[in-house]
């Protein structure tokens, strides 16, 4: 056998070992069900609105060349209940052939969240056609109400709900005044006295109050002063029609009276 011929022989065999080789090393990605979002916690504020929808995105790996059906549950650590709470209509979502996203659409029920109250819904991914993607199977939305902040609804009398400072006392009515987003309020001081002006954050619906040295209660006494402290007892909410903040309260003479909450609610 001459060499060009050895040459032939040998390279044909590399070249079927190669092949071998490479069909064996082929890796079959697996198609796998996953929340389909780079967080898995989100923040559903419930408007007043009938087409208010919450929408989660669901899906698989990669696109299907058929519809893939994904199942999940729903659980609520808070105690929220469909048809109270929240509206959701089914747990199975199917992903169309030649996608490969969707997504589950939650809908609040505004009448459901009254004074504050939040919850926490639990979707996770129990089953379907694929596996589910551990680590992307569960998904958590936090569930409150929410009203557009509407500076006029903080003008005219509303009711003291608290008054740590003592001036006034639960079930007394006070007067307010708007002026952008700046609400003026006055504790009954007669000697150097100027009034609170309690500015709104139209974004975060926070409250504040600068510095502010608000009278004393006979000429030439002790005048007092006080600040606002940045924090959750300081804000308005718009739905309940309050404003409330957290005041620190201090006097001329380099006394601290500490906090407290003065909170008032439209009558």
């Amino acid at each position: 056998m001459n060499i060009n011929a050895k040459f032939l022989i040998i390279s044909t065999l590399l070249s079927i070992g190669f092949l071998s080789c490479k069909k064996d090393n082929t890796i079959n990605t697996p198609v796998l069900s996953e929340f389909a979002t780079p967080t898995f916690v989100g923040t559903y504020s419930v408007a007043d609105d009938p087409s208010s929808v919450y929408k989660i995105p669901v899906g698989i790996t990669t696109v299907s060349d058929k519809p893939r059906t994904i199942t999940f549950s729903v659980s609520s650590p808070t105690g929220a209940v469909e048809g109270q709470q929240y509206n959701l209509g089914t747990t199975t979502i199917v992903i169309p052939a030649g996608t490969a996203q969707d997504s589950i659409s939650l809908k609040g029920i505004f009448a459901g969240y009254p004074s504050g109250r939040k919850d926490t819904l639990v979707f996770k991914i129990t089953g379907g056609d694929v596996p589910a993607l551990v680590g992307a199977d569960v998904y958590k939305v936090v569930l409150k109400q929410f009203c557009p902040l509407d500076m006029s609804i903080f003008s005219g009398d509303f009711e003291v709900i608290k008054d740590d400072w003592q001036d006034y006392l639960p079930g007394d009515v006070v007067q307010l005044s708007v002026s952008g987003n700046t609400v003026s309020f006055d504790y009954p001081t007669s000697f150097m006295h100027k009034p609170l002006l309690i500015k709104v954050n139209p974004t975060t619906f926070a409250t504040s109050v600068s510095a502010t040295a608000f009278g004393g209660y006979s000429n030439g006494g002790t005048v007092y002063s006080c600040k606002s402290v940045p924090g959750a007892n300081s804000v308005v909410v718009p739905c309940d029609e309050t404003i409330s903040v957290l005041l620190d309260f201090y006097d001329d003479a380099g006394n601290d009276y500490g906090n407290g909450l003065l909170k008032l609610q439209k009558q």
